[in-house]
């Protein structure tokens, strides 16, 4: 696919891509409107007004732009919010999680579609996107932890950091019904802190 060379080079870090807003808001822009097979880098150089050896010279291919503009998103729209309390905190995460879904539907959506299609996209989605979303869940675990909310091992569970985006987005998505917050409410006292609760004998 045109603009892809997958293993050409390291991905950028986080922090480089933070200093071009503009540039990654070009990606996440033209992901929308055309998708990732149909977009290229010629295009994200036309729309972000720079040239293609700017964008070279951070990124080895399209898959690592991506990538980047993905987990620039994750960061800016998704930083978590201490509100002193483990409930409080998981509401917030989870608003802002239905927040992300209900946005971004049209996004996932694509992007599900060519992680199909695009191994090294669905390598670096997997390995360095993904990841960088569970950023959030794992700092209001923390917290609560160092709180004496819920036992120190409780940050390790795997079932919760999945559980939680897992059920906000076959609400918005799946089943197409709104995040509300009756729901979040029910989804938090109900099932995210009976499982952080849980201890081990």
């Amino acid at each position: 696919m045109q603009g892809e060379h997958v293993g050409a080079g390291p991905a950028v870090p986080a922090s480089r891509g933070e200093r071009n807003p503009d540039l990654l808001g070009a990606v996440i822009d033209l992901l929308r409107e055309v998708g990732y097979d149909r977009m290229t880098i010629d295009a994200v150089a036309a729309r972000a007004r720079v040239s293609k050896a700017t964008i070279y010279r951070h990124w080895p291919g399209k898959a690592e732009l991506v990538g980047a503009a993905l987990r620039h998103r994750h960061v800016t729209v998704h930083t978590p919010v201490d509100t002193g309390s483990l409930r409080g905190d998981l509401l917030e995460l989870l608003q802002a999680t239905a927040n992300i879904c209900t946005a971004d539907s049209d996004l996932m959506q694509a992007l599900t579609f060519a992680m199909r299609t695009s191994p090294g996209l669905e390598r670096l989605i997997r390995d360095q996107v993904m990841p960088a979303g569970r950023v959030a869940s794992v700092a209001v675990v923390v917290r609560a932890a160092a709180r004496g909310e819920i036992p120190a091992e409780a940050g390790e569970r795997d079932l919760f950091h999945d559980l939680a985006p897992a059920m906000v987005m076959s609400r918005i998505l799946a089943h197409g019904q709104p995040a509300d917050d009756a729901f979040l409410t029910q989804l938090v006292d109900q099932v995210l802190i009976p499982v952080l609760r849980y201890r081990c004998d």
